[in-house]
């Protein structure tokens, strides 16, 4: 009996197959996700013994498989990455089950240590469909106690369960795909709660910051910018929050990301998902009312469970002044540097580029801006400048619950109809695919939806090499006039920078702005922009 320890991801997942289709499980539909690489690898490797639909449409792709299942001749396996990819699959899962059609779901999940983590794109996903699922199995990443005929054990019953209706078998995937040493935890984490809070005091240290990751009112933002002052630590605000538009403070640093952080001893971070990525630190307290666990990172030092405008009058009462320390300046400094060199970056940059559209969109913001998942969050979070608007705030929404890419048209829509305000959103053309059906919904406001259209998941890009070509999902459309058309949508292809100024400023009504780019010349202009910065 082989241990399945000694086996790489992709070789479990090649197993997994293997087994499946000596069931007679042969076709094979592969939605484009990072989590699922392993699968959706094993799957385009074998194609002398599989045929395989790749498709970015999670809903459509299981129905297509239940198509193959109806002809009782054949059947099909789903792969899709973790998240709102697998919620997509119920309808499809309903109609298999009703039915009494043969289907296999394999859904790539986070492991065991980042459940219940508050991790990116993670939901529990164990037993989602189970009122309609023949059975369902949580199968671990391959370890020391199991063997290859354990494995063989539990496909073969799943393909004998899945004879009349669906099945599910939720993959555990571990990054990185490559097998490493255990290593003896150093970190002993404590949570502050209940009447503890009140007399808990941290011990500040001279070269700390604080991490403002979600909303945060006006009054509480106050208070925050008190605190720092007296410490002299600056406040990095990500782009979710609004006080990035509201305050034009000195200790606000909105290009942490960019920037080469100088060595941090302590981090304060307020609200929950982050979107960028925080080193580790001596110190490392998270402040939110959420009761659920919130570390993904393994970096948390100290929870504190409490509402942030209390804890920071609190702090602010009982914390000192400081001796004036250089720590904030060079934050400043830093933020300056990389301020200058970006505004000359983009001076200078000719053509239409996916940062400098994300960076032209907040300079000619609506007061309510959607900022889609995967490269636009990302690019405008590192990219986007601190800015008031001398005419109205700007509020930003995103939906970063679970990070998926479908239903942020039909988001937007429920936000302008509750503010009743003009709104721009920001998404990839796979975002707009993947919820065409909501522009019927916001056909009617005065909405711009400015599409950056790399031919399907330009994120994929910034993967390691083994997840390319697999997670790309081009599609044929040349541009979406004819969709904007059928909706009723006014529609502009800008090509150039003043034409894209120009549809900005004189956005009213329904629009979609379509910018197309090229997913690798992103992916070096990304690189380019951060050698030009340093050098």
């Amino acid at each position: 009996m082989l241990s399945l320890c000694s086996l790489s991801l992709i070789d479990w997942s090649e197993l997994i197959l293997n087994l499946l289709r000596e069931h007679g499980f042969t076709h094979i539909f592969i939605a484009p996700g990072a989590r699922s690489t392993p699968l959706a690898r094993a799957a385009l490797e074998a194609l002398e013994q599989t045929d395989y639909v790749l498709h970015f449409d999670e809903r459509s792709l299981a129905f297509a498989a239940v198509g193959v299942g109806k002809t009782r001749l054949h059947k099909a396996v789903v792969i899709v990455t973790s998240g709102t990819a697998v919620g997509n699959l119920l309808p499809a899962v309903m109609e298999a089950s009703l039915s009494l059609t043969s289907l296999i779901l394999l859904t790539a999940d986070r492991p065991y240590e980042l459940r219940e983590a508050s991790a990116n794109q993670t939901l529990d996903q164990v037993k989602l469909f189970t009122n309609f699922t023949r059975w369902e199995f949580d199968l671990p990443p391959p370890n020391d106690g199991l063997a290859s005929n354990w494995l063989a054990s539990i496909i073969a019953y799943a393909a004998w369960k899945a004879t009349d209706g669906p099945v599910h078998l939720n993959c555990m995937f571990r990054e990185p795909f490559i097998s490493y040493p255990l290593v003896i935890p150093n970190l002993h984490p404590k949570y502050v709660t209940g009447e503890i809070i009140i007399n808990y005091q941290p011990t500040w240290y001279k070269k700390g910051l604080f991490m403002v990751a979600e909303y945060m009112d006006e009054e509480c933002f106050q208070l925050l910018i008190q605190l720092a002052q007296k410490l002299q630590w600056p406040i990095l605000v990500e782009i979710g929050c609004s006080a990035r538009y509201h305050f034009m403070h000195n200790a606000v640093i909105p290009y942490y990301e960019l920037i080469k952080w100088p060595p941090v001893d302590m981090i304060v971070q307020f609200g929950e998902r982050l979107i960028s990525k925080i080193p580790s630190t001596k110190e490392y307290i998270l402040v939110s009312q959420s009761p659920f666990r919130i570390d993904a990172s393994v970096t948390v030092t100290t929870r504190i469970v409490a509402n942030a405008k209390m804890l920071l009058k609190s702090w602010l009462i009982h914390t000192n002044l400081t001796q004036p320390n250089h720590w904030l300046h060079l934050w400043q400094h830093l933020n300056w540097c990389v301020t200058y060199r970006l505004r000359k970056y983009f001076a200078r940059e000719f053509h239409l580029s996916e940062p400098g559209v994300i960076r032209v969109c907040f300079q000619n913001a609506k007061p309510i801006m959607f900022v889609g998942n995967s490269m636009p969050i990302r690019d405008a979070n590192q990219f986007v400048e601190c800015c008031v608007h001398d005419y109205y705030p700007v509020h930003v929404f995103s939906n970063r619950g679970v990070s998926g890419i479908d239903g942020n048209l039909a988001t937007s829509m429920g936000i302008i109809y509750a503010l009743k305000k003009p709104l721009m959103c920001l998404l990839g053309d796979l975002a707009f695919l993947h919820d065409l059906n909501s522009l019927h919904l916001l056909r009617n406001y005065d909405v711009s939806i400015v599409i950056l259209n790399n031919n399907g998941g330009g994120i994929f890009s910034f993967l390691p090499n083994m997840v390319m070509p697999i997670c790309t999902c081009s599609h044929e459309y040349v541009n979406f006039f004819h969709i904007a058309k059928q909706f009723h949508f006014q529609y502009y292809e800008v090509t150039t920078w003043y034409e894209l100024i120009l549809c900005l400023k004189n956005a009213h009504g329904a629009k979609i702005i379509e910018i197309h780019t090229n997913r690798d010349e992103n992916f070096q202009l990304h690189k380019q922009i951060t050698q030009f910065i340093h050098k």
